[in-house]
Formats: structure tokens, C-alpha cells, sequence
């Protein structure tokens, strides 16, 4: 039986070595396993990782893009409103220099108007005064028919002073009109183009 136990210890000697280094190959194969597992696992993170970044990168980028482009859109109706406020502005320069100028003109026309106006009705009230004061002077010889041609004269000037002062009302009264036409006109235009 010693042999039998020496020949089993000689045996299992032999297979013994060869048995750990099967269960030793096959702790490294499941090791070898699990580190592939494992690196596969880490590729796999990373890979993750990276597409999280990605994607964060580009919803980022999104939304500074949608936030510029909403800056721009409220820039350029700031810009728009500032040109029609400066066109607005500049019309209404302009419409305040042609009613300065229409102005100046009116009122170098009122002054032509008036001044000849005076010298027209001047000249009968200086007759009608002149003929007037002769008439009441009693210092003065005058026969009857000098009387008549001073009294006509007087007559004359007065009707002519009337017909000046009847004339310079139509005159009056047509220059309101065409005021009133001309305003009329500029609310036309004002409408049409509107």
C-alpha cells in the first residue's frame, strides 16, 4: 500500500502541476476576459463621453446662435425705426423750410400789397383833402363852376377811393380762398400719399 500511496503521490505529482496550470491558464483567460470586458467598457465611457460633449458643444452652439440672431433681429428693428424716425424728421425739416419760405413770401407780398394799397388810396385822400380844405377856406375866391369842378373832383376821388377799397376786399378775400384752396391741396396730398 506504501507503493500504491507513493506511485498515487508520484502521479498526482505529475498531474498535479499540470492541473494547477490548467486552473492557472484558465484564471488567466477569465482574467484576459475580464480586463477586454473592462476596456471595452472604458471605450465605451469615452465614447459616451465624448458624445456628451459633442452634443453639449452644439446645443451651446444653438443657443448662442438663436441669441445672436435675436440680437441682430432686434438691432436691425431698432435701425429701421431710427430711419423711418429720421425720415420722419427730415420731411418734417422740410415741410417747416417750404412753410418758412411760403411764409416769407406772403409776407413780402402782404408788404408789396400794403404798400401799394397806401399809395393808391393816398392819392384820392389827398385830393379829397386838398379840394376839401380849399372849399371850407373862406379866404379863397372861388366862383360857382370852380366850386362844381372841386365838388366833382371830390365825387370822383371818393369813387375811385371806394372802388380801391372795394378791390383790395376782393383781393383780400381771394388770397384767403386760395390759402384755404392750397390747404386743402396739402391735405390731399398729405392723404394720398399716405
Amino acid at each position: 500500500m506504501v507503493r500504491f500511496m507513493m506511485i498515487l503521490s508520484f502521479v498526482l505529482l505529475g498531474v498535479l502541476p499540470s492541473l494547477a496550470d490548467t486552473l492557472q491558464v484558465e484564471t488567466m483567460a477569465d482574467a484576459v476576459k475580464t480586463i477586454e470586458s473592462l476596456q471595452a467598457e472604458n471605450e465605451l465611457l469615452q465614447i459616451r463621453s465624448n458624445v456628451n460633449f459633442l452634443s453639449s458643444v452644439i446645443i451651446l452652439s444653438v443657443v448662442m446662435i438663436f441669441f445672436m440672431w435675436g440680437i441682430r433681429e432686434r438691432n436691425r428693428k431698432h435701425v429701421m425705426l431710427l430711419e423711418r424716425k429720421s425720415n420722419a424728421l427730415m420731411k418734417a425739416n422740410n415741410e417747416a423750410e417750404e412753410a418758412r419760405e411760403y411764409a416769407e413770401r406772403e409776407s413780402k407780398l402782404k408788404s408789396v400789397f400794403l404798400k401799394n394799397l397806401s399809395h393808391e388810396i393816398r392819392t384820392p385822400l389827398n385830393q379829397i383833402y386838398g379840394f376839401a380844405q380849399l372849399l371850407d377856406d373862406d379866404n379863397t375866391p372861388l366862383n360857382e363852376e370852380e366850386k362844381k369842378i372841386m365838388m366833382k373832383a371830390i365825387c370822383d376821388s371818393s369813387a375811385h377811393l371806394t372802388r380801391i377799397v372795394n378791390n383790395a376786399g376782393e383781393v383780400t378775400e381771394k388770397l384767403s380762398e386760395l390759402t384755404k384752396l392750397e390747404n386743402v391741396e396739402s391735405v390731399l396730398k398729405e392723404s394720398l400719399s399716405s
